[in-house]
């Protein structure tokens, strides 16, 4: 078939959003010839036309696309990068329709940006459109925000007032009921999608594994004998919920005093996570390991500690829980979005998302009940392995988006 990519945000790497589109793009040219509308912002041009010299990809067409160049400084700016996003995909209509006129693409993808409440240039091509899969319909319940710093409180509160107001606008619904298949990463956003008027909506996650990533992540230890490590690997941001992990990590650590909690990376959140740290008494057991040199560092630490705590307020898929898992890891999430929707009774813990004290005290009570059972953490660990490479294989998802690229095919009445 011809078919046609909306990807604003692609490079060739493996990690995020772009990584997404990549591999969207490439398991697409298996068996299709394959358009890809890419925004001409960020360095993707420049990330990608020099891979593409050194290894031509056939059946391959990028068409990088920007907007006027007055309007391009919204590009490069985090508060105004939302603008610039809506303005390029509603502008990507018009490039999309001359394309279709030119080409006769046979079907539509929409890939990244991967959020549910953003609408799509793509909506108006009366085609078979696969619409995802998309997230970022999670909420977390007002009493974690509303102990959150000012500063925090104000942009989950933005947050909250662009979805609500994308919701009600006629381009998002649009979107929605042009969806031959809409697909959501977690239970929160296929009932969004549902709510905005998606006629069929299925569920599946954002990312997945290779065999290569299967057999590296297969080749860490087990958990090791001796004191509890606990790990977050992330972004310090808010929202990874980290300083939940220390408190949670804290009220365990009184009865546990050789026990240790690393944080790996960095971010503007990191002051909140050591404040946290040293007010609740275990400055000196919270480890901030920072940004390490090195994948492999990131892996060797993991391949050290026993369990990754990841209480995220909203992580539309949570990639680093899945590699825990696939590194025989329990994930210990709260019980929204991604993490959530990844684990299951046997292989991690979700925490009620009711309030923050009672979710603290339901995952330090999940780290003793590791750490005195290690008979269970180890039959944890298997689990979380066995679980990753039957449900969250690049071959398994590849699988299920031919499937459903026939069957958007297949019941879409062509008009055109």
């Amino acid at each position: 078939m011809k078919v046609l990519l909306s990807a604003y945000s692609c490079f060739p790497c493996k990690t995020s959003e772009p990584g997404n589109a990549w591999r969207a793009i490439n398991e697409a040219l298996k068996e299709h010839e394959v358009w890809v509308v890419i925004a001409d912002a960020h360095q993707y041009r420049e990330l990608t036309e020099p891979v593409l010299r050194k290894n031509p990809l056939p059946n391959f067409h990028p068409i990088f696309h920007a907007l006027p160049p007055a309007l391009q400084w919204l590009s490069r700016r985090s508060a105004t990068t939302a603008i610039y996003y809506h303005l390029w995909q509603e502008s990507l209509r018009s490039v999309v329709r001359e394309l279709h006129q030119n080409v006769k693409f046979d079907l539509v993808h929409h890939v990244t940006y991967g959020r549910y409440w953003s609408p799509s240039g793509l909506r108006e091509l009366n085609l078979p459109f696969i619409w995802g899969p998309v997230g970022a319909a999670e909420t977390p319940p007002a009493e974690f925000v509303s102990e959150l710093p000012l500063r925090y409180r104000l942009i989950e509160t933005a947050r909250d007032g662009a979805r609500n107001f994308c919701e009600q606008t006629a381009a998002l619904r649009e979107t929605a009921a042009a969806a031959t298949i809409a697909i959501g990463v977690t239970r929160e956003s296929c009932a969004a999608l549902k709510r905005l008027g998606a006629p069929r909506v299925e569920q599946m996650p954002q990312l997945a594994l290779t065999d290569e990533d299967l057999a590296q992540f297969a080749a860490l230890p087990s958990p090791p004998a001796g004191p509890l490590r606990a790990i977050c690997v992330g972004r310090h941001v808010h929202w990874k919920g980290f300083y939940l992990a220390i408190r949670a990590f804290a009220e365990f650590a009184k009865n546990n005093s050789d026990a240790e909690l690393w944080i790996v990376n960095d971010g503007p959140f990191r002051g909140e996570l050591e404040k946290t740290a040293a007010q609740t008494g275990v400055a000196s057991r919270v480890k901030f390991l920072g940004t390490l040199p090195k994948y492999s560092d990131v892996l060797a630490r993991l391949g050290q500690s026993h369990v990754l705590l990841h209480p995220a307020l909203h992580e539309g898929f949570g990639n680093v829980c899945m590699e825990a898992m696939a590194a025989g890891r329990p994930v210990a999430c709260l019980d929204i979005g991604g993490p959530a929707s990844q684990i299951t009774p046997e292989t991690g813990f979700a925490a009620p998302a009711t309030n923050p004290a009672e979710a603290v005290t339901a995952l330090a009570k999940f780290l003793e009940k590791i750490d005195r059972d290690r008979a269970l953490l180890a039959r944890m660990s298997a689990a979380a392995r066995a679980h990753v490479a039957k449900n969250y294989t690049m071959r398994r998802v590849n699988a299920q988006m031919r499937d459903f690229y026939a069957e958007a095919v297949a019941q879409h009445p062509r008009r055109n």
